[in-house]
């Protein structure tokens, strides 16, 4: 069995460190679903896993993480890794998803909402990644999250703008999304039920680089695709 030293950050609470186990032959985590109708990928690496930030819809939290389109692109799917505490929690069966168009100066508060997407069917698959704190003894488990987007009403992108993506897991107990240091673009910007997005490397319960695993699928004529594999090899 693999394992990894990861630092795991709950808002709430100070960062501490945690052993994740991975199971070989993992159903989900070994890159995006298919590179058929991917339209961005900053997709799941296990190597690059070293944060998760609460989004749970109950504390009113969100992350936010940006990108360029190298095409244009109706969107259906959009996949993201959470953890959740092992056994209270059940993973998420909807997300709260928003898409804002950046204004030119870099901060989601600023931007302008153009797709809202409130209670998105979700399926969870869980990665057999396992989180355990060392200081409060909890196990958490990793899921791949996909949401399928309602027909007619797919969010229509094209290449070249500035756009954040914004996550929130439908749920009543906490979870986190899963990040990786800061490689394209800005940090993840990060809602702590304020109304306010906030850098989060200057959130004070954080203050790290970060951006956010995700893969956006959906049909049209891209230029290009961008890989989360091509992102890093320019560093």
């Amino acid at each position: 069995m693999k394992q990894l030293l990861i630092i795991l950050a709950l808002v709430t609470v100070t960062a501490f460190a945690v052993e994740m186990s991975v199971g070989p032959g993992n159903p989900a985590g070994n890159g995006p679903k298919s590179i058929d109708g991917i339209a961005y990928s900053q997709t799941w690496d296990v190597e690059e896993a070293f944060h998760g930030i609460s989004v749970y819809a109950a504390g009113d939290r969100w992350l936010c993480d940006d990108f360029i389109l190298t095409g244009n692109y109706e969107l259906d799917e959009i996949v993201v890794w959470l953890i959740y505490p092992d056994p209270e929690t059940e993973p998420a069966t909807k997300m709260n998803l928003m898409i804002l168009e950046d204004a030119g100066d870099v901060n989601p508060n600023n931007a302008s909402l153009i797709w809202d997407g409130p209670l998105v069917p979700a399926v969870s698959i869980d990665t057999g990644d396992i989180y355990h704190s060392e200081g409060s003894g909890i196990d958490y488990n990793g899921y791949e999250t996909t949401s399928t987007l309602v027909a007619g009403s797919y969010p229509s992108l094209t290449a070249g703008p500035t756009y954040w993506l914004c996550v929130q897991a439908y749920v009543e107990d906490n979870c986190f999304v899963m990040v990786s240091v800061n490689y394209i673009g800005s940090n993840c910007w990060f809602n702590d039920g304020s109304g306010i997005y906030i850098d989060t490397a200057e959130h004070s319960s954080l203050l790290y680089d970060t951006d956010m695993f995700f893969d956006l699928y959906g049909t049209g004529t891209a230029l290009e695709s961008s890989t989360w594999a091509d992102i890093k090899t320019d560093f």
